[in-house]
């Protein structure tokens, strides 16, 4: 879909036409102007522009982070030296478990200063081992710059009423939550930053993702959206009841998900119930974007600017087109503390080059991230998470998951690396209450190790009880 034209929105008093920009405007799109051009690159030339982009982080990681200070020189890789595809394979892979147990370790002694203030984030929702990492605000202008390209690749009506379901922030006021807590929604006038700083938006209503799903349906029916950005859990609950009751959005352009994994079964439901066709990406609180979909295809485009991804077989050998294997990362930018080898804990499908003639490299599909849902007592249904950056911030918790057991019965069982305190404990408890209500009885368990999936995957959240009919009311 070819986007209109979007007139830009002027950062410089008493310009209407041409527009000129500074500041934060100013840098996105000098972002964008280069990755306008970049993604037609052939592959091999984007491969060597990562690897002198690695070349820059790893000097500094050999000279400023004490955890891969033998790491690179056992593997080959030195201070100003060149980075090549041998060497950097001989460097051993970050595992979650190394980032938990190392944070001191893999934080830079010293950053370049004009990579801006530093800011920390948590992970682990996906995962049940939460995580912190460092970032710098250059991160977040590679962060924001790759979501105004998929908004250039995709959103055709900037315009237009973005409804967006999902989690309430903490820092919003009491007014706010339970604004967005009402079927009527939270409204702002725009989209926001990146979107609304250059262009003129349409307004935007928070839905917090815990109302219940006719509430839900209710509001969108009331709200005639163009766009609703939420999570693929939150989107199959919602699905299930539209067409239980037969209910369109007949305004409804396309729906964005986040997290978790979008299949073709959830594609084509959407497309079916809704009348609106997903749009998806595969992003990290750790890395930022890694791949955002093809504006011709189903498939996703790695962010080569700021990721070098690689899809590795039980070997460590990169995978070819249409093998399976895990996900490795290295952020490119994030100098206070770089990820070398970061594996995710996902896996992904790698694809053929894309016949839409773009350079940038291909995930035919990404697996993992799947979350059951919550069934709550009345047999209602919607998406369940344990706030994990919450969580991460409780250095004892190395894994957790959370049962279900019952329709009024919810299990959070814990690996530790040392005794909860008391006040833990009760924060911990407190965190459950909130993300999935007080009608449940919340048994904490200490645990020794959590049961994997047959592919080794630690699933965040399980269900036992049965979905009822086509998901529920």
């Amino acid at each position: 879909m070819a986007p209109k034209e979007r007139p830009l929105r002027p950062t410089i008093s008493h310009l209407a036409w041409p527009s000129a920009m500074n500041g934060l405007a100013a840098e996105l799109m000098a972002l964008q102007y280069q990755f306008e051009r970049a993604e037609w690159w052939p592959q091999e030339r984007l491969a060597a522009a990562q690897f002198r982009q690695l070349g820059a982080l790893v000097s500094h990681a050999a000279a400023q982070v004490p955890f891969y200070q033998d790491r690179l020189r056992q593997a080959g890789l030195v201070p100003d030296g060149p980075v090549t595809p041998e060497a950097w394979a001989r460097l051993p892979i970050l595992t979650r478990r190394d980032l938990q147990a190392n944070q001191t370790a893999l934080t830079a002694r010293a950053y370049p200063t004009d990579h801006g203030q530093l800011t920390s984030s948590a992970s682990g929702g996906s995962t049940g081992v939460p995580v912190r990492v460092i970032k710098t605000a250059l991160e977040a202008l590679f962060w924001n710059a790759n979501l105004v390209r998929k908004e250039l690749w995709h959103r055709d009506k900037p315009e237009g009423h973005l409804v967006l379901i999902r989690s309430v922030a903490d820092a919003f006021s009491a007014e706010q939550r339970a604004a967005a807590r009402s079927p009527a929604g939270l409204r702002f006038p725009d989209w926001g930053p990146p979107c609304a700083t250059l262009w003129q938006t349409g307004p935007a209503t928070l839905m917090d993702e815990t109302l219940p799903v006719a509430e839900q349906a209710a509001g969108l029916a009331r709200l005639c959206p163009d766009y609703l950005l939420t999570k693929p859990a939150s989107l199959r609950v919602l699905i299930a009841h539209c067409r239980r009751h037969g209910l369109r959005l007949p305004s409804l352009r396309q729906v964005w998900t986040l997290s978790e994994v979008v299949d073709d079964d959830l594609r084509t439901a959407c497309q079916q119930v809704l009348g609106a066709p997903i749009v998806h990406d595969y992003s990290a609180n750790e890395v930022g974007y890694i791949a955002v979909q093809c504006p011709e295809a189903a498939h996703f485009h790695v962010m080569a600017e700021s990721v070098l991804v690689e899809v590795l077989d039980d070997t460590g050998r990169q995978c070819a087109p249409g093998e399976t294997g895990r996900v490795v990362l290295t952020p490119l930018q994030n100098f206070a503390m770089p990820l070398l080898r970061y594996e995710i804990g996902d896996e992904a499908v790698v694809g053929s080059p894309c016949a839409c003639g773009r350079g940038l490299p291909v995930l035919q599909q990404i697996i993992g991230r799947t979350l059951d849902v919550l069934t709550l007592p009345d047999g209602s249904q919607r998406r369940a998470e344990l706030r994990h950056y919450r969580l991460a911030r409780l250095t004892a918790v190395t894994e957790y998951q959370v049962v279900q057991r019952a329709l009024d019965r919810i299990e959070v069982l814990l690996v530790l690396n040392r005794p909860l305190t008391g006040d833990e404990e009760a924060e911990v408890r407190a965190l459950a209450v909130a993300a999935f209500g007080p009608e449940f009885t919340i048994d904490i368990r200490i645990v020794e190790t959590i049961a994997r999936t047959p592919a080794g995957k630690l699933r965040p959240f399980l269900s036992m009880i049965d979905p009822p009919p086509e998901g529920g009311a």
